[in-house]
């Protein structure tokens, strides 16, 4: 077999040197221009995913906030990552906490998942009957698709986000539909027919 002989110029770690002269240009624009930012989040929206509740103990406070951000990052170690904005309330109470719960809903959890979305509706979340308070890990949900108790591990400042990487040491998952994030509203999946 003959060796790999490339312009090195134009593989995607070299460095691109501008030499006026050769009168070539380099494989992708230097200074592109910014992205609008409404169209960006018009994008954004058009991306479906899944969504979660991410809980935490800010002192004997539960702390709890919606991410359409998760996905899962390694089986071994089992790890999650999620996106959190720093504006959010919960931000910096997760920020501080050594663990979290993470709750990924079904389309029955929908209206659990509109108390985690609205600031108006926050009075209504973490009640007893829904979530398990005794756990000195974090806030546990009782409903869902699935859930986990994580232990944060890294958090990546990102601009207005700071992304967020756990490890699960306790996982339980129950049958359901997902419930999904799609177009700036939650929606249900329909699962496929059986074969």
């Amino acid at each position: 077999m003959a060796p790999f002989d490339a312009d090195p110029r134009w593989l995607g770690d070299a460095a691109w040197t501008i030499d006026a002269s050769s009168g070539a240009e380099p494989p992708y624009a230097p200074h592109t221009p910014p992205v609008d930012t409404s169209t960006f989040k018009d994008v954004l929206a058009r991306l479906a995913s899944g969504v979660a509740i991410i809980s935490c103990w800010d002192g004997r406070t539960p702390r709890g906030l919606l991410v359409s951000s998760i996905t899962g990052l390694s089986v071994d170690p089992p790890r999650f990552l999620f996106c959190v904005r720093k504006e959010a309330s919960s931000h910096d109470a997760l920020l501080r906490a050594d663990a979290c719960g993470v709750a990924i809903l079904s389309t029955e959890d929908e209206d659990e998942a509109q108390r985690f979305a609205s600031p108006a509706r926050a009075i209504e979340r973490f009640t007893a009957g829904r979530w398990d308070l005794a756990r000195p890990e974090a806030p546990w949900l009782r409903g869902g698709l699935a859930s986990s108790l994580c232990d944060v591990d890294t958090v990546i400042d990102a601009g207005g986000h700071s992304i967020v990487l756990v490890t699960a040491r306790h996982c339980l998952s129950r049958p359901g539909a997902p419930l999904v994030a799609f177009d700036r509203t939650l929606a249900a999946v329909a699962p496929l027919p059986a074969a």
